[in-house]
């Protein structure tokens, strides 16, 4: 009996002697169970200190810029001219997002996805860092592109605040014109036509556009599977306009020139093909080309050395006799410069503030016998389909070369 108590006592005794060694144990326990736990639910870089939070995902996503390019130099003649910002993207057609653009880490754009391209406007020479970053309905950055770096150089060194308030009331005219539009958004970004009051003379010379918007935001829409590069085929459209003619400046990188053709098949090799609806708003919902549509094409000369031409395909299906050509070609591409009278687009009730239906795309054909790939300003294109037309606006922002020769 006495022996039984005595290994009762000593069992008590050798609980007792190791009860901090069970209750730290418990408690290690315990601890583990609400890390792991913690861990779960807060991200990784929680831990990490980051402020920026990356998706595992973030891989899949991609955003590049087309314009500008790295170290491209834009030299503007004035604040009324502007660097074309085009992006491009991959893979984030069914995320929920927006994209952000910044220029030396200042946000200077809020983006849709489905809205890549804007024309920015700085306020004086410099070199500038941009880059874009997507972001989820939360805001949660998910990419971060490339930065690339550029430079804007005026070559009037002084910009007055005349022209700097010249600049702001364009962009303030053309704000108000699209806030009353109707246009299919979705299509592509607007492009703007400015009244001339000397129109340029038709030569091939670059200078007389350069107070001009250009747009250079082309898209690979047909055959686009043999889209390579810019250096492949890409552009540079201006355009103009009077009480007469509508002027056109196309200028056309391409690393293989080749128009074998003449007259009605001039598509089939390299040229350049416009495309106006002259009523859009009553035509929004039609996607056939009807009586107020204009389907032209230009053709820098064949191979042979043949004058430049062009053809109206729609609605006519015959020469354009009263147009005035200009080309150049070289062995990286060529230059067209046209005027067109209003008379040979009867439809067309010029005037400041006319919203229309435009693309202008490059056929390319290089060495085959037809069209082998075509680009164009709106996002997608076909030759019988005016619903994806984008949009051009004809506005009058008074004389610019005056107010140029006024800022010097």
């Amino acid at each position: 009996m006495t022996s039984k108590k005595k290994l009762i006592k000593k069992n008590k005794t050798f609980f007792l002697d190791r009860f901090p060694i069970i209750t730290i144990v418990v408690i290690l326990g315990i601890a583990a169970i609400i890390f792991f736990t913690v861990i779960n639910i807060l991200p990784l870089d929680f831990f990490s200190g980051k402020s920026e939070i990356i998706t595992e995902k973030s891989d899949n996503y991609s955003l590049y810029f087309e314009s500008p390019s790295k170290e491209q130099k834009f030299e503007l003649v004035s604040n009324n001219e502007t660097v074309p910002i085009n992006i491009k993207s991959k893979n984030i057609e069914d995320v929920d997002c927006s994209i952000e653009v910044y220029v030396n880490d200042k946000l200077i754009k809020t983006l849709d996805k489905d809205s890549l391209d804007f024309n920015w406007s700085p306020s004086s020479s410099d070199n500038f860092i941009i880059y874009a970053r997507i972001l989820d309905v939360k805001g949660k950055p998910l990419y971060v592109s490339e930065k690339i770096a550029f430079s804007v150089e005026f070559r009037n060194k002084q910009v007055t605040e005349s022209t700097t308030q010249t600049n702001v009331d364009i962009e303030k005219k053309k704000n108000d014109i699209l806030s009353e539009a109707t246009y299919r958004t979705q299509n592509a970004n607007p492009v703007f036509s400015y009244k001339c009051y000397a129109p340029p003379v038709i030569d091939s010379n670059l200078d007389d556009w350069e107070l001009y918007e250009k747009f250079t935001s082309f898209n690979p829409t047909i055959k686009k599977e043999n889209y390579i590069n810019a250096s492949d085929i890409s552009g540079v459209f201006s355009s103009c306009w009077d009480e007469d003619n509508f002027y056109f400046f196309i200028k056309v990188t391409d690393d293989v020139v080749n128009q074998p053709f003449t007259g009605n098949l001039i598509n089939n090799g390299d040229s350049v093909v416009l495309v106006f609806d002259a009523e859009l708003e009553q035509d929004f919902n039609i996607p056939f080309l009807n009586g107020d549509d204009y389907q032209i094409e230009f053709s820098p000369g064949d191979n042979n050395g043949s004058r430049p031409e062009s053809f109206v395909r729609w609605p006519s299906n015959s020469s354009l006799k009263n147009a005035v050509i200009s080309a150049n070609k070289g062995s990286g591409g060529y230059t067209i410069e046209a005027s067109i009278p209003w008379f040979e687009m009867p439809k067309m009730d010029i005037k400041d503030g006319l919203v229309t239906g435009f693309t202008i795309s490059l056929l390319d054909t290089d060495n085959l016998d037809s069209t082998e790939l075509v680009m164009s300003s709106s996002r997608s294109f076909d030759f019988n389909n005016v619903s994806m037309l984008g949009t051009l606006i004809f506005i009058d922002v008074g004389d610019l070369k005056e107010a140029a020769e006024t800022d010097q």
